[in-house]
């Protein structure tokens, strides 16, 4: 019980920091834009969209649940629905003004790309406050809690582990992390030289956010689309997180983060019996290292099953 009571006492610290972050960082906004004639959201008026602090609740709950509860592969899933239905399909009723303004638009990849392609072609640093807002989101939720935004905020995270999760008699298969990493930072790094050299956005070929504004014409585009999410739904079916692992620059970025967040997946030496089965049971590349006490350590999405399968209660969401 005194557990408990310290690990929600820290976690609620970590809430009022981000509060306090997130003020601050509203206070020093950039004044209005203007685009053709029309002004452009401010960073500030981003904030205040349901999108925004809607994501902020979301993530927050998810770190408070993985703190107090134990979350059976079920309720995973149902919350991870709720999530995707929430950002993903609820915007599609565009005529409510309140749906229009849950829009995963612009989505974290184009958060991330655009302003860097933008910034190349005026030969200026150029960060429109709305690209500005979704990455301070995702900044401030990663180093608040361990992924909270990756785990349990982001629509296309939450379609992959939905199939993941889904019962079926494929083997599941897990990459050395060393290797799916590589891949996700080479493209990260390759991706500035590519758009200089070539002009190829490389990102632009593989990215299932574009299904998100729901095409559903025949053009090329909108099929090709359709087909990028798809393998993506086939492949997580018996890989965590395909995407997430291999392709995402936002997913690489959190990874970083990811070492320096203030909530994480601890071990209690004291009441691990070594029994193995949280490295077993879990999907993500990141147990055995979290056991160890790396200070590098591959993906963790909070996704909460080694601290559900421990019988010794020895993992738990917290700060220490």
């Amino acid at each position: 019980m005194i557990t408990v009571q310290r690990s929600n006492k820290h976690f609620s610290i970590a809430i009022f920091a981000l509060i306090i972050a997130t003020l601050f960082v509203c206070s020093v906004a950039g004044a209005q834009e203007r685009e053709g004639g029309r002004r452009m959201l401010t960073f500030t008026e981003f904030l205040l969209f349901p999108r925004v602090w809607l994501s902020v609740l979301v993530g927050i709950g998810g770190g408070i649940l993985l703190n107090i509860y134990k979350i059976k592969s079920w309720l995973r899933m149902i919350l991870l629905a709720l999530v995707f239905v929430l950002f993903a399909v609820l915007p599609v009723f565009n005529a409510i003004v309140f749906f229009a303004r849950l829009a995963p638009h612009p989505s974290p990849m184009c958060a991330f790309a655009k302003p860097i392609m933008f910034s190349l072609e005026m030969q200026q640093l150029v960060v429109p406050p709305v690209f500005a807002g979704v990455l301070a989101v995702i900044a401030l939720l990663s180093i608040v809690g361990n992924k909270l935004f990756c785990g349990w905020v982001c629509p296309i995270g939450a379609l992959q582990e939905i199939f993941y999760l889904l019962p079926n008699r494929l083997k599941k298969v897990r990459f050395p992390f060393y290797v799916v990493n590589s891949l996700r930072i080479g493209l990260l790094v390759l991706f500035i030289p590519l758009l200089i050299r070539f002009g190829v956005y490389v990102y632009g070929y593989f990215n299932p956010f574009e299904i998100l504004h729901w095409p559903f014409d025949t053009d090329f585009w909108a099929l090709y689309a359709w087909a990028v999410t798809g393998i993506m739904i086939i492949l997580s079916l018996f890989i965590y997180r395909p995407f997430c692992h291999i392709m995402c620059p936002i997913g690489a970025l959190t990874w970083l983060l990811e070492h320096i967040a203030v909530v994480r997946i601890r071990l209690r030496e004291d009441k691990c019996n070594h029994c193995g089965l949280c490295t077993k049971e879990s999907p993500c590349f990141g147990m055995k290292s979290i056991l160890e006490r790396k200070r590098i350590r591959p993906d963790c999405y909070a996704c909460g099953k080694c601290i559900a399968v421990c019988p010794s209660r020895a993992l738990e969401f917290s700060i220490k």
